[in-house]
């Protein structure tokens, strides 16, 4: 799906991990690490209680229905709920990527615990999950290892897709691969790896990322999440993302607890228009208290977005390449509190359609007088050098959007009141 952030399926269940090897030496340890960082709805979106169903946004993505921790709910996140543009606001783009952080981080807590039941002697046991049986699952694990590398490393590896007659070997790199280290003070350091290409190859959608990894460091004073995502050439508009979440654990819980910072390696529009080449650049900024009482700020610079107005009719009032700052305060439950776009730069870029006059505002199939009328645009906009041209600045046109009394088009309208707050 190209507008969703695709994550390739994945979990070793208990009984497959559980159901082989129990003859095989090694301690076993009980689960005491959680990777969890109990992030706020309000920045993951929630979870999905349920199995993924279509339109489930990031849910469906993540296609991890299977996935449990101790809590025993889905490793799977709704994230940005409006699926069909992660740029509507800054708030979304924060969902977004913050709700892969949680999906991975519960989905890592899963493996933890499950792995704890098993022999840690490093040798490779097979699944039941057989890849010549008729009910072979690509989504599970052929094989696995679970090994102390020392008296405070630990490690798991997963194999996905081999034959029972041809196992992988000691030393062949693992499709999942997680390990840490909990020193002598309590601290932990760790690190997971994911080979997207290759966990369920059949069930991946092109524009899936084909690498993942997360770091994770956690210690008295903090817990920090850094995660990366690469993409291949089947992605029309992203390379990579990185996202790092931190849990300030000295904070106040009223105060400024989580922080969430991202960033989106663009390589093309996400809304491709005629006569637009520029690649954007996008990042991102989140903080909530503990309770998910927060805020974000999101910088788009060079970002397309065309202005169709009625597709039933072809009014189009056209393209434009826009430069914004996008601060969005939210509460808890995810409803608004605050939001404030304003844009800096904004350029026509060609494809305008909207006749001069003769529009209606209801039903909303407007002319450019009615939007001047609107908007309190200069009268004599969309003429001269007023956004009536290519290469004309339309900065006016986009902040009396940002502005409106009420939403033109559907575009979200600035609201509410600056609480001056964290």
């Amino acid at each position: 799906m190209k507008h969703a952030l695709i994550i390739p399926a994945l979990l070793a269940s208990a009984s497959l991990l559980t159901g082989c090897g129990e003859s095989g030496g090694g301690s076993v340890t009980p689960a005491t690490l959680s990777v969890d960082l109990q992030i706020p709805d309000s920045l993951t979106g929630g979870r999905a209680v349920t199995a993924p169903k279509p339109g489930a946004s990031l849910a469906k993505a993540a296609r991890v229905p299977q996935a449990r921790g101790s809590s025993g709910l889905p490793c799977a996140f709704i994230g940005n709920d409006q699926e069909d543009d992660i740029f509507r606001n800054g708030y979304e783009t924060s969902k977004f990527m913050v709700s892969a952080v949680a999906t991975w981080s519960c989905i890592a807590d899963s493996l933890i615990e499950i792995a704890s039941v098993v022999p840690h002697d490093g040798k490779i046991y097979e699944t039941e999950n057989d890849n010549n049986a008729a009910n072979f699952d690509p989504d599970e694990p052929t094989h696995y290892s679970v090994s102390e590398d020392s008296d405070t490393q630990t490690t798991i590896r997963l194999y996905y897709n081999y034959s029972r007659s041809l196992p992988p070997v000691q030393g062949e790199d693992p499709q999942f691969y997680i390990s840490w280290n909990e020193a002598a003070n309590g601290d932990i350091t760790g690190r997971m790896v994911i080979d997207g290409t290759n966990v369920n190859p059949d069930d991946r959608k092109p524009d899936d990322p084909v690498q993942m990894r997360m770091d994770f460091s956690f210690n008295d004073a903090a817990e920090n999440m850094d995660m990366f995502l690469r993409f291949d050439a089947n992605n029309p508009w992203a390379d990579g993302f990185r996202i790092q979440v931190s849990k300030d654990l000295t904070a106040n819980p009223l105060q400024q607890v989580f922080t969430a910072r991202g960033l989106i390696n663009m390589k093309d529009q996400f809304f491709p228009v005629s006569g637009i080449t520029e690649v954007p650049q996008v990042s991102v900024y989140a903080v909530t208290d503990s309770f998910g009482n927060g805020a974000s700020i999101a910088q788009y610079q060079d970002m397309a977005l065309p202005l169709e107005l009625n597709a039933a009719t072809g009014n189009h009032l056209g393209n434009y390449l826009f430069t914004r700052s996008d601060v969005y305060y939210f509460e808890d439950d995810m409803d608004w509190d605050y939001i404030f776009k304003s844009v800096t730069a904004a350029e026509y870029r060609g494809g305008r359609t909207t006749p001069a006059t003769g529009g209606t505002w209801l039903p909303f199939d407007p002319s450019l007088d009615i939007i001047v009328s609107g908007l309190a645009l200069d009268p004599a906009y969309f003429t001269g050098s007023l956004c009536a041209s290519v290469g004309d600045s339309c900065v006016e046109l986009f902040n009396a959007v940002n502005n409106a009394v009420d939403d033109f088009g559907g575009h979200e309208r600035n609201q509410g009141s600056d609480p001056m707050d964290w």
